[in-house]
């Protein structure tokens, strides 16, 4: 049974939801300035896990204020954490939030008990021009120029036509995430929630937030120091290159490296029974 629970922190009202029994896990979704779609993988684990989800501030059916850094993501999250009393838990982040997963544990070690990395673009910051380039040659020329048309559209459109829009420019660049390409956009739309809508202010100043915090120069030597059991999962036809997981999990005496094949940003879509036969023994080892 999922219970749902909006909870007030410093600036912001979030939305939340847990359910299953055992060790506390929190996902975080990615975007920045989505909402959370991470119920398959709830799912996945809820027998072993007592699993806590939540749009992040100012996104989906949260609301909140600025500022929208990665600290006070972390802080948000932080809050979630001490308002339900739980001493410690286990933080899985996907995309965006793998970064926040990892920020976290890294300013609260002692409150993470194990970190899962699902998908996420580690420390090395030259993984957009990669990623673009990849994106790129998987849309076809016409597919180019409409999300490019899309795009300027973005900026003009309101009201209903603005939803249209949106959901099209979204459908049409996350079908680049998805490794099979005989039905990209039928795949894509499992993350849409109706009524919900990207915070582009968000995932503007976030997203550049969590440039600055993956790129500090000291940032190698802090995740090396991480003494916090860490299982990084990589879809292998990911636009966004394993390298960059792979690298991160070098850097990490305590992460193991997993990489799924025929796989790409979603997992938990293309091939479930992969990345619940990577998590439930992951989840299972630490209790």
């Amino acid at each position: 049974m999922q219970i749902c629970e909006t909870i007030n922190a410093s600036g912001c009202s979030l939305w939340t939801t847990h359910q299953g029994k055992g060790p506390a896990l929190v996902c975080c979704h990615g975007g920045p300035g989505l909402w959370d779609y991470l119920a398959p993988v709830a799912e996945m684990v809820d027998d072993l896990a007592t699993v806590y989800r939540y749009d992040q501030r100012a996104c989906g059916r949260s609301t909140g204020e600025p500022s929208y850094g990665v600290a006070t993501a972390v802080a948000d999250l932080e809050a979630l954490r001490v308002h339900w009393n739980l001493p410690q838990w286990i933080i899985l982040g996907h995309s965006w939030g793998a970064t926040l997963a990892l920020a976290y544990c890294l300013a609260h070690p002692s409150r993470a008990s194990a970190l899962i990395y699902l998908s996420g673009t580690g420390i090395d910051a030259s993984w957009k021009v990669e990623y673009h380039r990849n994106q790129g040659a998987l849309l076809t020329p016409f597919e180019q120029q409409e999300l490019t048309d899309l795009r300027a559209q973005l900026s003009v459109a309101q009201g209903a036509e603005f939803d249209a829009v949106e959901r099209a420019y979204c459908e049409l660049s996350w079908s680049t995430d998805i490794a099979d390409r005989s039905r990209p956009r039928e795949l894509a739309r499992q993350l849409f929630v109706d009524g919900l809508h990207i915070n582009f202010q968000v995932n503007r100043v976030l997203g550049k937030d969590g440039d600055r915090f993956t790129q500090q120069p000291t940032m190698a030597d802090q995740v090396a120091a991480s003494p916090i059991p860490t299982m990084i999962i990589q879809g292998a036809c990911d636009p966004r290159p394993a390298r960059v997981a792979q690298h991160l999990a070098q850097c990490m005496p305590s992460a193991n490296y997993v990489e799924l094949p025929d796989v790409g940003h979603l997992p938990w879509i293309e091939r479930p029974s992969l990345l619940r036969n990577v998590l439930r023994p992951f989840l299972q080892r630490l209790s």
